[in-house]
């Protein structure tokens, strides 16, 4: 359709409308969904009926038709066509006898929209679908769509469409066309919003959301430098934030505003060719005709009008004569000194297009972009060939910095504004690290790159060239240096970028500099940050499987060890479980003033006023880490290896501290994105690198306090001359296993600990805390639920040793003495069993109490030990006959254990023993005396939640006399 021609607005819009809905749906009907027209649902799919011909689809749209209709004239006289006046005499037909011929003014016609669903149909009903010649159906288009059909149409022919269209209309307008008072987003929905914001963004402007870290994305807006200027003059806006509120709220003025200011002088150009009558006529100078076409040729870019193209021709051709006739001007000064010359048609060359003829032919002229360059300039390009490592890179720079230097001077000299100055400063710069031009900073940058990437490896073979350069050992060594190199020289660039902003008498701005700087580096970033991460990663690998060759290597011994230690007493092993503890926490401070040391930090880190984090260097000298830890040494080897933590964790400081470099730069730059995720990615590495080291081990302990689970079932089902040396065994046994699970806790702590003293120190520069979508948030958190989770696994299996081997030594407990013969006096003391088993209890609990420092965890494992002894003593309970005798005995029993639980574990675990000991005096009662003493317990709610009818019932059923007292309990019970 547009390249056909300009159509009318009514065939424009009907020929639109109904290819568009051919293209995306064939023949069919469209099953496009709208979004707000009238009353119709957002998501339904709405059909316009017009039993009319083709061709009359857009007549009479926002007009009223006169129509001449045939009515009674009894009708007339009674008064029910009152609203209705006689026909005129012209085109009259003729008027049967009692008829009369009355004419109307019909309003336009209104298409009806119904929703497909029956249940849901908005307006009228659907109408009857009659076979009629020329009846048309179609689907509106979504409103998103029609203001992008707007977009590309003349703006002449966009606001007649607009105002006669009523699908159009309704997207656009929020209150009609003709609404009074009503501007910019009070007159406009938000595509009629975004259509003029649109125009407005094709004259050059740019509108984007400018991303800022740990904030909301601020809006922004460039407008060219000669459009500001002019809005400054008709609207009074002078900075960014009066422009972008008014591009916000009122876009169609701004638009309208510079249109009516532009369009006289841009049509002008449709008829005169390489001339600029009219805008000399308008102009004040030279200087004042240049920044008028500049405005124009600004204005040409949205071809705003049907002959858009011929008059941007013509346009383009009298501001290239114009501008040609100054920069001849301008290159005739400066070839023959004249500054004041020079200045003066900068004067006028800076109005148009920015400037850039006159700064493009002070760089050209530059004797360092010759083919020929003389001696001090040929020696500049001959000392790029010898660049090796960042000290000769250094070399080159000095010189380079003589070279801007000397520019700046010149720029200074030639060119009247300090803009312009910075501009070609800017662009002498840009073309040293260009590679289109001579390129330099970016020649000197390669071949040290082919120099780095062809260094020779220790056993390879070399030739006579390749044997005078430096050896180095392996291909791990040879990537080290080169990613270090290349760090190094970025760090070296970002000085001197830094004293160019800081150079008399032109200075280039900071962030101009090192965009310049970074520029050189968009080529090899790609390759450098895969490199990092593959050396990263192969290190990790290296580190790993030495420790896991280590660990295996140290199992024998490991044995050997245990075997020795078994002669040992067990008492004194028991007791020096705090002293461990003391000596773990002792251990866990030195290593983490050591990272403190290694990291160059403070605990006590400073906060800046911007809310950052200032490191603060330690002046401490370096120490070596220990090779062993203070537990590690009594067992042969530590479970984890803090020294590889540690390694790893500098390992990957290292490398951050070289991709930082990378992600200082400017924020547009598709460099610092690549730096940052590959410094995310880094990280990631050292977290799941942590997770491999520390997995395995827990893995190991795990696996083998499992094992000494089956071994205490072996030894509960052994015979009784083999089971005090095999109970000698187990017991020591599970004493090195709980010291291995102790001391792997706390070293997985530590970890820990040096892992987040690294993130809040280094890595919350690069990575949001709070966010707990990005992926190394999740796996931190992924590492910490590994090792909860394998310490809540190794805690339950030490627990369920802790409670076989107390069931092993309940059931040692004797039949005679809860049932002790009548001539037997009793002590009223705990039994052997009893006192064995709390006092077993006793020394475990001193083992779990050391192994958490977290009192939360140390409440949770200790009130599971409590519940676990509960049912092991209820089911105790029921194996026995128990006399009254017996029952005294019973409640001294019941008595330690409650102690024992009322020293250890929480009130509401306390509430299962405290039942048990009350529950515990039927077994000394009068048979007369136990049904309300039952009674008493259940309307006091003893048993709530702590045992069941049934199970109340079977200890009660424990008594020896129970047989004979059963109808006296019973009986008809209500409470059990």
């Amino acid at each position: 359709v547009l390249a056909g021609g300009w159509l009318s607005p009514r065939t424009l819009l009907h020929k639109t409308t109904k290819f568009v809905l051919n293209a995306a749906h064939g023949k069919t009907r469209s099953l496009i969904p709208t979004s707000d027209i009238g009353t119709v649902a957002e998501t339904g799919v709405v059909d316009w009926i017009e039993d009319v011909e083709d061709d009359d689809i857009a007549a009479g749209m926002g007009e009223e038709v006169e129509q001449t209709i045939m009515v009674p004239e009894r009708d007339v006289l009674m008064g029910r066509w009152s609203e209705c006046a006689a026909a005129s005499g012209e085109g009259r037909s003729p008027t049967p006898p009692g008829m009369m011929q009355l004419s109307r003014s019909v309003p336009p016609r209104r298409r009806t929209a119904y929703n497909k669903d029956p249940q849901q149909r908005v307006g009228a009903k659907e109408p009857k679908r009659r076979a009629q010649r020329g009846r048309t159906v179609f689907t509106m288009l979504p409103v998103r769509v029609v203001g992008r059909i707007m977009e590309f149409l003349p703006v002449d022919t966009m606001l007649l469409v607009a105002n006669i269209c009523r699908i159009v209309r309704r997207a656009v307008y929020l209150h009609g066309p003709n609404a009074q008072g009503m501007a910019g987003d009070q007159a406009y929905t938000s595509v009629g919003l975004h259509m003029w914001r649109v125009r407005v963004q094709q004259m050059g402007w740019r509108m984007w959301r400018e991303r800022q870290r740990g904030r909301e994305r601020r809006l922004r807006v460039q407008a060219p430098q000669s459009h500001v200027v002019l809005l400054e003059h008709i609207c009074g806006v002078k900075d960014e934030a009066g422009i972008l509120e008014l591009l916000t709220t009122e876009p169609d003025l701004v638009f309208k505003a510079l249109y009516d200011n532009m369009i006289g002088d841009y049509t002008a150009f449709s008829t005169m060719i390489g001339c600029v009558p009219r805008v000399v006529q308008n102009a004040n100078g030279a200087a004042a005709v240049a920044e008028r076409l500049d405005q124009l040729l600004w204005f040409a870019r949205g071809r705003f009008t049907c002959s858009s193209d011929v008059t941007n021709m013509r346009l383009v051709s009298a501001a290239d004569r114009f501008e040609a006739e100054y920069q001849a001007q301008f290159k005739h000064a400066f070839m023959q000194g004249d500054c004041e010359r020079m200045q003066g048609c900068a004067r006028v060359l800076e109005h148009i297009r920015n400037g850039r003829s006159c700064i493009r032919i002070l760089v050209d002229a530059h004797p360092l972009f010759s083919s020929a360059p003389p001696a001090p300039y040929a020696d500049v390009l001959a000392s790029t060939e010898c660049v090796t490592d960042a000290h000769t890179f250094g070399a080159v720079l000095s010189e380079l910095d003589n070279l801007i230097a000397e520019h700046a001077r010149v720029v200074h000299a030639g060119l009247p504004s300090q803009v312009l100055r910075q501009s070609a400063l800017y662009c002498f710069v840009q073309d040293l690290f260009d590679a289109k031009r001579s390129g330099v900073a970016l020649r000197a940058l390669q071949n040290m790159y082919a120099h780095l990437r062809s260094m020779p490896v220790a056993g390879q073979d070399a030739s006579g060239e390749q044997q005078r350069r430096d050896v180095v050992p392996d291909e791990a060594t040879k990537d080290i240096v080169y990613l270090s190199t290349v760090a190094s020289i970025v760090s070296l660039l970002l000085e001197a970028a830094d004293k160019w902003s800081c150079m008399e008498p032109v200075s280039l701005p900071r962030g101009l500099g090192r965009r310049c700087v970074f520029s050189a580096f968009e080529d090899v970033i790609d390759e450098y940050v895969q490199l990092e991460r593959r050396v990263i990663e192969r290190a990790y690998e290296g580190e790993l499987s030495q420790w896991t060759l280590k660990v295996r290597n140290d199992s024998m011994r490991d044995t050997a060890l245990e075997s020795n230690a078994s002669h040992k007493d067990e008492s004194l092993r028991l007791v020096n479980f705090r002293l461990r503890q003391q000596q773990m926490e002792e251990y866990k401070d030195r290593v983490l003033l050591l990272v403190q040391d290694k990291l160059q930090i403070s605990m006590d880190t400073e906060t800046a006023g911007d809310g950052t984090r200032r490191r603060r260097r330690s002046s401490a000298s370096q120490k070596e880490m220990p090779r062993r830890t203070v537990v590690g040494d009594v067992l042969g080897h530590a479970p984890v290896s803090i020294d590889l933590c540690l390694n790893m964790v500098l390992t990957n400081r290292d490398t951050i501290d070289r991709l930082a470099v990378f992600a200082s730069a400017p924020q547009d730059m598709r460099l610092r994105d690549q730096a940052q995720d590959a410094i995310e990615s880094v990280f990631c590495v050292l977290l799941r690198g942590i997770g491999n080291h520390v997995r395995p081990a827990y893995a190991r302990v795990v696996a083998e306090l499992k094992d000494l689970e089956h071994s205490v079932m072996a030894t509960m089902q052994t015979d009784q001359s083999a089971l005090a040396q095999l109970e000698q065994q187990t017991r020591s046994s599970f004493i090195r296993a709980e010291l291995r699970f102790f001391e792997l806790i706390h070293l997985c702590d530590l970890c820990v600990q040096i892992l987040e003293i690294y993130f809040k120190s280094f890595m919350t520069a690069f990575i949001d805390e709070h966010d707990f979508l990005n992926t190394c948030n999740q796996e931190r958190k992924a590492l910490e639920r590994a090792v909860d989770d394998s310490v809540a696994v190794g805690m339950d299996c030490v627990i369920e040793i802790i409670m076989r081997q107390t069931q092993h030594i309940v059931d040692t407990q004797m039949s005679a003495d809860y049932s002790p013969d009548s001539n037997v006096s009793l002590t009223l003391t705990p039994t052997v069993a009893c006192t064995r088993a709390v006092q077993f209890l006793g020394e475990s609990t001193v083992i779990l109490q050391s192994m958490t420092g977290h009192r939360q965890m140390r409440t949770v494992f200790l009130g599971e030990i409590g519940v676990r002894l509960f049912y092991v003593l209820l089911e105790h309970i029921k194996r026995f006959r128990i006399t009254e005798p017996g029952g005294f005995q019973l409640i001294a029993d019941l008595n330690l254990y409650y102690d024992w639980a009322a020293e250890h574990v929480d009130p509401e675990t306390l509430r299962y023993f405290t039942a048990l000991k009350d529950l515990a005096n039927c077994f000394i009662l009068a048979p007369r005396d136990l049904r309300g003493f039952l009674q008493d317990q259940y309307s006091r709610r003893t048993f709530d939640g702590v045992m069941r009818s049934e199970e109340v019932y079977d200890v009660v059923a424990c008594r020896s006399d129970y047989r004979n007292i059963r109808t006296q309990v019973e009986g008809h019970c209500d409470f059990m």
